[in-house]
């Protein structure tokens, strides 16, 4: 009987102590703070600086294809059997050399997402800092993310988004 009544005194005193400790809870929207963030809109103008390179020298190489095609058409009857061979070989080449540029670049595993990555990386890490800073400043238990539909509901008070945006913008 002592050893039931101390297990139950136990536990009050457990869980008298938690609830006696504020729990604060908040939520982000992570989708809405990259996408309004200074650091994110300068890393998307340096991606469309690369991609409008990229993109030039696609439309530099379509220009020779066709430059090669032209030359080929106009000079077709005048030219050997190995000569036009010779010429198409030389259009089939430029034409795989696009096509293996452009998935290069533009691929799943291209050039294009690998500087993507790069540039976001360190708005990542920053988005992290942000939300540690803050949460140790606020003394918040947990903070969620809305964007990863954690959240099926949760008052307008708890979100901290523009807090974060305004965090990361400071820098």
């Amino acid at each position: 009987m002592k050893r039931l009544l101390l297990i139950i005194s136990l536990m009050v005193v457990f869980t008298t102590s938690l609830m006696a400790q504020t729990i604060r809870i908040a939520y982000i929207d992570s989708y809405k703070i990259i996408s309004e963030s200074d650091a994110t809109r300068e890393a998307q103008r340096l991606f469309q600086v690369d991609r409008d390179n990229w993109v030039n020298q696609v439309d530099d190489m379509e220009a020779e294809i066709a430059r090669l095609e032209r030359e080929y058409e106009t000079r077709r009857l005048t030219l050997s059997e190995s000569g036009k061979r010779e010429a198409e070989d030389r259009i089939s080449n430029r034409i795989r050399e696009r096509q293996q540029f452009i998935e290069g670049i533009f691929g799943d595993n291209g050039l294009a997402v690998k500087r993507n990555e790069e540039l976001m990386a360190p708005i990542m890490e920053q988005l992290r800092l942000a939300i540690d800073k803050i949460a140790i400043d606020e003394n918040y238990t947990m903070i969620l993310d809305a964007s990863s539909s954690g959240i099926v509901w949760a008052q307008e008070r708890l979100d901290i988004t523009e807090q974060v945006i305004a965090e990361m913008n400071k820098e």
